[in-house]
């Protein structure tokens, strides 16, 4: 009999029906989150309580008490597993109650493996496993009732809650089984006992825990512990040797019916042969059981190819026939983000297609989505963009395996390259100027940046792990903002691009004492693509203490040139006072006046980086803000701040105001201040208890224009008057 019958649940669970209701149907269907609760007969809801649950996890995470999260879905579910009694529901729902709910799953998923006599895929791998399970079940659907993983439900939690899905004894079972579900808190796969396991890959994935990949590919083969005994055992033979030797010696222990794949390895039982591109789809032919098959699909990386080669293999081993089946691949969707073409046109009418491949990331999807990129270029006039983001979870290998992209990103051909994300940082510094499009910190900006680097039939490739950064907003962001482009350019200047993005100046004045705006002007959404770090390394030397008199010889910096304010050449061994550095500072923010402060007040130009972002984060200031120290725009990191950025920094700066020069001498206004900027031009300024910061316009100059002109305003005169213009 399918399914479970309220005395069957109360036996194998040693628990005691609550209420007793009457059982309408067998319960076939189980679920820990009452938001997945359909509304169909048979559902069973398992009550996992907060404490429960982290102590399941080992750590605290924010769960929900499944009897309060349950009284708002009550009546979706034929039956409640659960530690406590709900007695709101006692007239309602027949509740059994257990001494552990989480454990609950894991026995009812054994138990219901005894009702299921139609095969179980096991899928494991540090990349494919959810491609590997959508496409054998986009192969069987129409054929077959299916149980399958959903979402992330791959874990130690996700993985028995399916196996006790098994009860209603599908046609197929296909179960994905991570590493976190064969980690040492318990191999899941002894639980739900696959008729085959697969295992698709072995990566840089979890190395921040397991160090190195046959550590991985140790875990990994965990999954044929759970095999039945001579059972199918799939394994990709493109795997390294070692681990793959691992692997197939473990598999040995459990079956003799082993069999192979691989996008290279002619000597797998199944190859890849040929892959031919067209602009949309990818014509693929392969051998297996000395015969050529073919089969088409739609935008395919080589990872969906070889993720597809495993299924296929799967199907064939199980006697499926192969002929009938292929001519379904073509069809085949992944989840989102996977390999999913959105064809965009912006408002002047230039066409752009973004292959969006930002579901997750590993180093070899990374690089199968550059080779993508570099194989699909051939079909596109216009310019070829990489969007790339970190990929999460390498440990203390993250830098050294970030490295291995450089050599692909160089090949691939690309106009222009963005990064996005710590460890991209290094990536972008080491590729040709000439071929970068901008480092970023946060996806709203690269996704602003991008828009403007788009001809008529371009192509974008986007792919990063949506952990670890706000990377994954890039996916929605990006299109929204390409849809809406206006203007892009052939050959971006610093100084072009300043003037697209900044192209309307704003100002705003602030009562510090009242703690308001006293008035607006402008665009107050104006943002630089310059840095405030100058500023805020203004305010930190101010706090330490200046030595005005002591004398320096100015060190071997790279930015050694020109003149400093007084005529004394900025050269090494150049004999200079704190003071003159400081007013270089203030006047014309030279990187040499710069990195000379820094390492005099705080040993070395990283330990003055280090102060400056912890002061950032301490008035939280965007992020990019303050990318390098002197604020210069650099395509390699690009920075960011907001007219509210300046007002922040103009707060703590106040204090320090009398130590400013005055900007208008020749007027009866006593306003002292602050400004700086190269691409254009930025301004603090004080009177008083009045801060007004002014960002976007072409020069200083124009801010001593908007000042004056701000002076002749009554409106606004009259806001400075009351109080605070004059010297009383």
């Amino acid at each position: 009999m399918s399914g479970f019958t309220f005395e069957e649940i109360e036996d194998i669970l040693e628990g005691k029906l609550y209420n007793k209701l009457k059982q309408i149907s067998p319960i076939i269907d189980f679920e820990f989150d009452p938001n997945r609760l359909k509304n169909k007969p048979g559902n069973c809801f398992i009550s996992i309580s907060k404490d429960r649950w982290n102590e399941a996890h080992r750590k605290e995470l924010p769960w929900k008490d499944g009897n309060i999260s349950i009284l708002n879905h009550y009546n979706k579910c034929d039956l409640i597993i659960t530690e406590e009694p709900i007695p709101q529901l006692i007239n309602d729902v027949p509740q059994i109650i257990v001494k552990n709910s989480f454990a609950s799953m894991r026995i009812l998923a054994k138990a219901a493996r005894h009702k299921m006599s139609n095969p179980v895929i096991g899928i494991t791998g540090s990349v494919g496993k959810s491609s590997t399970r959508l496409i054998l079940e986009h192969l069987l659907k129409d054929s077959h009732t299916i149980v399958a993983t959903r979402g992330n439900h791959n874990t130690q939690s996700g993985v028995p809650l399916y196996g006790a899905k098994l009860c209603k004894n599908p046609d197929i079972g296909i179960i994905e089984i991570s590493l976190n579900a064969l980690n040492n808190r318990g191999n899941q796969s002894l639980t739900v006992r696959p008729n085959v396991c697969i295992v698709t890959s072995i990566g840089e994935a979890h190395l921040s825990t397991l160090h190195s990949t046959m550590n991985v590919a140790r875990f990994k083969a965990r999954i044929f512990a759970g095999l039945e005994e001579n059972g199918l055992a799939i394994i990709n033979k493109s795997i390294n040797k070692e681990e793959f030797n691992l692997l197939y010696e473990q598999a040995k222990k459990r079956t003799t019916h082993i069999k192979t794949y691989s996008m290279n390895d002619c000597t797998a039982d199944l190859f890849l042969k040929s892959k031919k591109q067209n602009k949309y789809n990818t014509s693929i032919i392969f051998h297996y059981n000395n015969k050529d098959y073919k089969f088409e699909m739609e935008l395919p990386s080589d990872g969906i190819v070889e993720n597809a080669l495993g299924a296929i293999l799967c199907l064939a081993e199980l006697g499926y026939d192969l002929e009938s089946l292929l001519p379904k691949i073509d069809k085949f969707k992944s989840l989102k983000r996977v390999m999913e073409l959105k064809q965009l046109k912006t408002k002047d009418g230039r066409c752009v297609d973004i292959i969006d491949d930002s579901h997750n990331a590993a180093i070899p999807s990374m690089i199968n989505a550059i080779q993508t990129f570099k194989e699909k270029q051939q079909f596109y006039n216009g310019k070829k963009i990489l969007v790339l983001g970190q990929v999460a979870d390498l440990g203390e290998k993250s830098e050294t395996l970030h490295h291995k992209l450089i050599p692909y990103i160089l090949e691939s051909h690309a106009d222009y390259v963005f990064g996005h994300g710590q460890y991209m940082r290094r990536v972008i510094q080491n590729l040709p100027t000439k071929m970068v499009g901008g480092w970023f910190d946060n996806a709203q900006d690269l996704s602003t940046r991008v828009p403007y680097y788009c001809s008529d039939d371009s192509l974008i490739v986007l792919k990063g792990s949506v952990t670890g950064s706000d990377f994954s907003k890039t996916s929605h962001l990006l299109p929204a903002n390409i849809s809406r482009s206006v203007k892009g350019f052939d050959r971006p200047t610093p100084l072009l691009i300043a003037e697209l993005l900044q192209p309307q100046w704003g100002m705003i004045a602030y009562d510090m004492k009242k703690r308001k705006t006293i008035f607006q002007h402008g665009n107050t959404h104006t943002q630089s693509i310059e840095g405030i770090g100058p500023i805020l390394l203004l305010y930190l030397l101010l706090n330490k203490g200046i030595r005005y008199e002591e004398k320096c010889e100015l060190n071997k910096w790279p930015t050694n040139r020109g003149k400093s304010m007084s005529g004394k050449p900025f050269k090494t061994g150049q004999i200079f006072t704190h003071r003159e550095l400081i007013d270089e500072l203030i006047q014309t923010q030279h990187p040499s006046a710069i990195f000379e402060l820094a390492y005099l007040y705080f040993g070395s130009r990283k330990k003055a980086m280090q102060e400056i972002s912890k002061l950032n984060e301490k008035i939280n200031l965007k992020s990019s803000a303050t990318l390098n120290l002197t604020g210069r725009y650099r395509v390699k990191e690009q920075q960011s701040f907001t007219l509210n950025d300046l007002l922040k920094t103009g707060i703590i700066l106040s204090r320090y105001q009398i130590k400013l020069p005055v900007c208008l001498p020749d007027s009866h206004v006593n306003i002292r201040g602050i400004m700086f900027g190269r691409l254009q031009s930025y301004g603090i300024l004080f009177v008083h208890n009045i801060v007004i910061c002014i960002s976007g316009i072409a020069s200083k100059q124009g801010i001593l224009h908007e000042l004056k002109h701000l002076l002749k305003n009554k409106r606004y005169l009259s806001y400075l008057e009351r109080r605070y213009i004059y010297n009383l």
